[in-house]
C-alpha cells in the first residue's frame, strides 16, 4: 500500500514537472517583496533628448519613493541621471536580426538578418528597448529590486506611488487592444492570457519586481530551452515585423496578474499630448502623467 502510495506522489510530482515544460502557469504564487526604494530606469535615444530633462524632472519631483534615476543609452545624454551604456547588455540589434531571421544557423537567413539591419524602417531599435526593460532590473548590479520603467516621453506632473503597504506593485492601465500582441503572448507562453478584458498593461510605465520578472524568466526559459530574449523574439510573426509585434508591458502585466493575486489596479489619470507647451495645463486638471510620443507630435 506504502509503495502504491509513493507511485502515485512521484506520478504526480512527475505531471507536474511536465505541465511546467508545457508552459503552463499556475496561478496562487506568493512573491516575497523587499521594501526597496525605487530605482527608475529610462531607455533613450538622440532623438527623445527634447523630452527626457522633462521626464527625469517629472518623475523625481513627484515620487517620494525614488532613489536612483539611469537613462540607457549608447552614450550618455544626461547629467542629471546616472548613465547606463548600452553595451553592457548580453545582445545588441545585430544579435536580435540574427535571432529574428535565425541567421546563426543558415547563411542565407545571415544575409537576410544584415538586409534587415540595413533596412531604414526597421523595427530593432523598438525591439531592443523592450529587451532593455526586461533585462535591465537582472542584470545590473546592486539596482534595487524595485525598478520603474519608464518611457523617455513620459512625463510625471502630479504625486504618485508605485507600491502598496506590502510592497506590491500598483498597476495603471491603458485601453488599446492590439491583437498581435497577445498572438505573440500565447506563443511565448501558450497559456499566458489577457487577463482583464477592458485593460491593458501599456501605460508607458511600469514597476517591474526583480521577483515575479524572474519568475516570468524562469518560465520562458523552461518552455522554450533557450535565453528569454532569444524565445521573445523568434516568436514574433514576420508579417507584423513592420508594425508593433510584441509587448513587454503585456507580457509583464498579465503574467503577474495571471500569476498572482497580491498586486492591486489603481488606474492613473493620463492621456497623450501633440505638444510640449501644455503640462502645465494637464497638472491643474489633476492628470498624474502625459505622454509625448514623437510620432504624435509629428
Amino acid at each position: 500500500m506504502f509503495q502504491f502510495l509513493l507511485y502515485c506522489i512521484l506520478l504526480m510530482g512527475s505531471y507536474l514537472f511536465s505541465t511546467e515544460q508545457e508552459g503552463h502557469i499556475y496561478p496562487g504564487k506568493e512573491y516575497i517583496f523587499l521594501n526597496d526604494p525605487i530605482d527608475v530606469v529610462i531607455p533613450c535615444i538622440e532623438e527623445d533628448l527634447d523630452t527626457l530633462e522633462l521626464c527625469i524632472a517629472g518623475i523625481r519631483n513627484n515620487c517620494t519613493q525614488i532613489k536612483t534615476i539611469f537613462v540607457v543609452s549608447q552614450k550618455r545624454l544626461s547629467h542629471n541621471a546616472e548613465w547606463i551604456p548600452e553595451s553592457i547588455y548580453p545582445f545588441d540589434k545585430k544579435d536580435i536580426a540574427l535571432a529574428l531571421f535565425d541567421g546563426e544557423r543558415s547563411p542565407l537567413d545571415y544575409e537576410t538578418a544584415i538586409e534587415y539591419i540595413a533596412y531604414p524602417k526597421n523595427r530593432l531599435g523598438w525591439l531592443y528597448q523592450q529587451l532593455i526593460k526586461l533585462y535591465t532590473p537582472l542584470i545590473i548590479p546592486k539596482i534595487s529590486s524595485n525598478v520603474l520603467m519608464l518611457d523617455a516621453d513620459t512625463v510625471f506632473l502630479n504625486p504618485v506611488t508605485f507600491t502598496d503597504e506590502q510592497g506590491a506593485a500598483c498597476f495603471n492601465v491603458g485601453s488599446e487592444y492590439h491583437k498581435p500582441y497577445f498572438a505573440h503572448m500565447r506563443r511565448l507562453l501558450p497559456n499566458l492570457h489577457k487577463v482583464y478584458p477592458a485593460y491593458s498593461g501599456v501605460s508607458h510605465h511600469m514597476l517591474f519586481q526583480k521577483c515575479v520578472l524572474l519568475d516570468l524568466k524562469s518560465h520562458i526559459e523552461t518552455y522554450h530551452q533557450q535565453p528569454m530574449w532569444k524565445a521573445l523574439i523568434q516568436c514574433i510573426d514576420h508579417n507584423e515585423l513592420a508594425f508593433s509585434s510584441m509587448s513587454e508591458y503585456e507580457i509583464y502585466f498579465n503574467f503577474a496578474l495571471q500569476r498572482s493575486n497580491q498586486f492591486t489596479i489603481r488606474p492613473l489619470i493620463w492621456d497623450k499630448t501633440p505638444t510640449l507647451n501644455r503640462f502645465e495645463y494637464f497638472k491643474q486638471m489633476g492628470y498624474h502623467y502625459v505622454s509625448a510620443h514623437r510620432w504624435y507630435r509629428e
